[in-house]
């Protein structure tokens, strides 16, 4: 993800999302629906951030993006080397979007990248 000349958000047909959709990173009960899955043709994470409409108006959308991203950017230490597309959206069980804090966005992120950063070996 390059942003402001070190990463970049993703934008439209940056990313090809995949036909069975990857299993969410974390419960039912968080507030966020993380999905991800590798992308081997570029270098480093992309971040794909979507906020419905029927989420709530436009600017608690985009205040929800700045948090999701800000915390991104925080905790993307883990996958520095690796090429993964991360995308992270309000689940369906998610209160408003104003009711939503920037520490919990950052708790939730954080715990699926690290389940994300882990090795797969039994």
């Amino acid at each position: 993800m390059i942003f402001k000349g070190r990463f970049r958000t993703v934008r439209h047909k940056d990313h090809v999302v995949p036909a069975p959709l990857p299993r969410p990173l974390l419960g039912h009960s968080s507030c966020l629906d993380i999905r991800a899955w590798p992308r081997p043709e570029s270098s480093g994470p992309l971040l794909l951030v979507t906020s419905p409409k029927k989420t709530g108006r436009a600017v608690l959308r985009n205040r929800f993006r700045r948090q999701v991203r800000m915390a991104f950017l925080a905790g993307v230490e883990p996958l520095l080397g690796r090429t993964w597309v991360v995308w992270v959206r309000p689940s369906r069980m998610a209160p408003p979007l104003d009711s939503i804090s920037f520490q919990e966005i950052e708790t939730q992120l954080q715990l699926a990248l690290r389940r994300l950063s882990t090795p797969d070996t039994p």
